[in-house]
């Protein structure tokens, strides 16, 4: 049992002038040090007063404005001095508000009031103000109850939770948002939380199945791919997208196994998929001897599916009468948001509105992250967000301190207070490119039985046994420079010259204790480079391994068999 809690500074009269309080603090060595000087040479002022007058008055002026100066870029900067000003704000808010007692003292014939303000602390850190109000039945109870609008506007910040805490009523407000946000270097998966700012995750197991809404140039795409380029690194993600626009050209990239739709038909196929993936799933960690009740995919060595749709409402509009691919995708749906969790298969929709027409309320309801982009109205904040947001102030801010912001929004999980947020920074100005990250995104192979029900994963076991069997023909086909060189009346030196030059343009040569091992291409190739400088009379090596270079087309890391 805890018989004293630390609430923070308690909120003063005194506080309602600190800026002026601290400005003098500041000031102070310039008026002592004018203040010697003065008294230094006072009998040269007594003569000839004015040259040192105004030298003394030009420091007392300057160094007054400095100090100002430095005071207000302290206010602006440091900790101690944001928290210096937030009571100073408390404080005359108080006081303006006749939130106060005040008593009549009786001294020497004169009546004079003395204020007194109710118990009122602040505790802040760099992205969160705490602010706590005594009850006890005061006359400011009712009042003190409901200040969570009035404190959100006053610190410029996100009302996040009020809880009550023995005698107080405590607010916490959520401050200086965009210095938490982070760039896409950042952004990263730990455990089960994908980091999206500095104090902002998704914990995809304990709160399964993602929502993003956005308007129209808000920000969105780029919010989308991040989460792509984090998540693709630790799990699989199925790519929808239905409108076949940013995302239907990452088809290609090998880190997403061709598993990238954009017709109808196919989204429907690979929802159905992911649903057999699931059940699958479901029954090897069932007779796992592993298995323990309760336990999820992570508990099985699994890896995490993710399943991205952007844009479900166009997709929706796709298969608009047709009712039957309509009920058929909504049963696949149901059954991933509803018992995917535990397997570890995960549902991210994009949608400009979560509306009501395109994806039941209880579904909705089942998706615990909700996240949103740019502007929305005030009805789309609604389905968002839900009840819980209802008095909140959504506020549209295009510009922070002067500067253009994108990908500023809210998020919250499910049923709590929304909070401000900044998308991860991408430098897509500075020639960042999604596409060139994804392709160096190492691919996480396909491992166990129930991948066994996507078309990729027959294609790449196919593509593994053809390799193995290249690879089998090749090691057959390899022999040493030594054996090639003998058949050929070769020179050993003339030919490790020649292979020193090719690697420098790229090529590359296995060796095996020591020994140099060329297969038929690069013989071949060894070959036409010793008849073109023979033939054209060449005196240089280098010369002629360029002109075969030239002549094949092979450049840096090409030329490999």
């Amino acid at each position: 049992m805890r018989l004293f809690t630390y609430r923070g500074q308690r909120v003063r009269i005194i506080h309602r002038k600190i800026k002026g309080i601290t400005w003098l603090i500041l000031w102070f060595p310039f008026l002592v040090a004018i203040s010697l000087y003065t008294y230094v040479h006072l009998e040269e002022l007594k003569i000839n007063p004015l040259p040192q007058a105004y030298l003394i008055g030009a420091v007392f002026l300057c160094s007054s404005i400095l100090t100002w100066f430095i005071n207000q870029l302290c206010y602006e900067k440091l900790l101690f001095f944001q928290k210096m000003n937030s009571l100073r704000i408390l404080s005359r808010f108080l006081l303006e508000n006749n939130l106060y007692l005040s008593k009549k003292i009786k001294r020497e014939n004169k009546i004079s009031e003395k204020i007194e303000l109710p118990q009122v602390y602040l505790k802040q850190s760099p992205y969160k103000i705490e602010i706590s109000f005594i009850l006890e039945g005061n006359k400011f109870q009712d009042r003190f109850l409901n200040l969570g609008s009035t404190l959100e506007v006053m610190f410029n910040g996100d009302f996040r939770n009020k809880t009550f805490d023995k005698r107080f009523i405590k607010y916490e407000i959520a401050i200086n948002r965009i210095d938490s946000r982070i760039s896409i270097d950042n952004v990263s998966v730990k455990g089960s939380k994908l980091q999206l700012m500095k104090d902002v995750t998704w914990d995809f197991i304990e709160e399964p199945h993602l929502l993003i809404g956005g308007g129209t140039g808000g920000g969105k795409t780029v919010v989308l791919m991040t989460i792509i380029y984090a998540l693709s690194k630790i799990g699989f993600i199925d790519i929808c997208d239905p409108k076949n626009s940013d995302l239907a050209g990452l088809k290609k990239i090998p880190v997403f196994h061709n598993r990238v739709y954009t017709s109808k038909e196919d989204i429907i196929n690979c929802f159905k998929e992911n649903v057999e993936f699931m059940e699958k799933r479901y029954k090897l960690m069932s007779s796992s001897h592993k298995f323990q009740a309760g336990k999820n995919f992570t508990h099985y060595d699994m890896k995490p599916k993710f399943i991205l749709v952007d844009e479900w409402a166009a997709l929706m509009a796709k298969i608009d009468r047709d009712y039957s691919q309509q009920g058929e995708l909504m049963e696949y749906l149901s059954q991933l948001v509803l018992e995917g969790r535990q397997a570890g298969v995960f549902i991210i929709f994009a949608m400009q509105r979560p509306d009501g027409e395109f994806i039941k309320t209880a579904l909705r309801d089942n998706f615990m992250k909700r996240l949103s982009v740019g502007h929305l109205e005030s009805t789309g904040y609604d389905m968002m967000f839900g009840d819980a947001n209802k008095l909140k102030e959504f506020k549209k801010l295009d510009e922070i301190n002067g500067i253009r912001v994108k990908g500023r929004g809210y998020i919250a999980n499910n049923g709590d207070l929304a909070g401000e947020f900044f998308s991860p920074y991408v430098p897509l100005d500075q020639g960042f490119s999604f596409y060139d990250a994804y392709s160096q995104i190492p691919i996480i192979e396909f491992e166990g039985e129930e991948f066994s029900v996507f078309k990729e994963f027959t294609s790449q076991t196919q593509t593994e046994k053809g390799t193995q069997e290249s690879d089998m023909v090749l090691k057959t086909a390899r022999r040493t420079l030594k054996d090639f060189s003998d058949e050929q009346n070769l020179k050993m030196t003339t030919l490790r010259k020649i292979i020193y030059l090719l690697e420098e343009e790229g090529m590359t040569f296995e060796r095996s204790d020591s020994a140099i091992l060329v297969e038929p291409f690069q013989e071949k190739l060894l070959l036409e480079i010793l008849s073109q400088f023979d033939e054209d009379g060449r005196k240089s090596y280098p010369k002629a391994v360029e002109a075969i270079i030239n002549h094949h087309g092979l450049g840096q890391g090409q030329g490999q068999a």
